[in-house]
C-alpha cells in the first residue's frame, strides 16, 4: 500500500466546486422564487385595493369614468412615493418594501401598470428585474432575469 498522505486535501479541492455551485444555486433559485411569490401577491393586492375601492361608484362601471383613472393611478408619476391611494401605489410599495434585492445597481423598485378592460377588470401587471447573488461563475443565473406578474379582478 502506497502512502496517501495528502490525497484527502486533493479529492476535497476538487470537490468543493461544485458543492458550491450547488448550495449557492439553490439558495439563488429560492431566492428568486421568493421574489416571483412578492410580485405575484403585489400585483394581487393593487387589483383587490382597486377592486373594493370602486364600490363607491356608480354602476355598471365603464374604464370611461374619471373615478377609474383615479382608483388605478396608471400615471407612473403617481406611482411613487408612499400611501396607499391608488392601486399603482398599493403594489408598488408592497412589492418595494418585501422584495430581496441584496443591494444591487438595479433599482429594487417594482414597475408597475394598471388598466382596465371592456369588461369592467382592474388589470396590474408587475415587472421586477431580478439580479441575483453577484456571485459571478459561482452564480446559477446568468444576467438579469425579468420576473413579471399580472393580477385581473372586476370591479365591485
Amino acid at each position: 500500500m502506497r502512502n496517501q498522505t495528502g490525497s484527502v486535501v486533493v479529492e476535497f479541492a476538487l470537490v468543493l466546486p461544485l458543492l458550491l455551485l450547488i448550495l449557492f444555486g439553490t439558495v439563488e433559485f429560492g431566492i428568486m422564487m421568493y421574489d416571483q411569490a412578492i410580485i405575484t401577491n403585489a400585483a394581487r393586492e393593487g387589483a383587490r385595493w382597486g377592486a373594493v375601492q370602486s364600490v363607491a361608484l356608480s354602476h355598471p362601471i365603464s374604464c370611461s369614468d374619471p373615478g377609474i383613472s383615479t382608483i388605478q393611478g396608471g400615471d407612473p408619476a403617481s406611482c411613487s412615493g408612499t400611501g396607499s391611494g391608488n392601486a399603482c401605489l398599493v403594489a408598488s410599495n408592497y412589492g418595494t418594501t418585501t422584495l430581496i434585492s441584496f443591494g444591487t445597481n438595479v433599482s429594487s423598485n417594482p414597475s408597475v401598470t394598471v388598466s382596465c378592460n371592456s369588461g369592467a377588470t382592474i388589470n396590474v401587471t408587475v415587472n421586477y428585474t431580478y439580479q441575483g447573488l453577484g456571485l459571478g461563475i459561482l452564480s446559477a443565473l446568468q444576467g438579469n432575469q425579468l420576473l413579471t406578474s399580472t393580477s385581473v379582478m372586476y370591479y365591485e
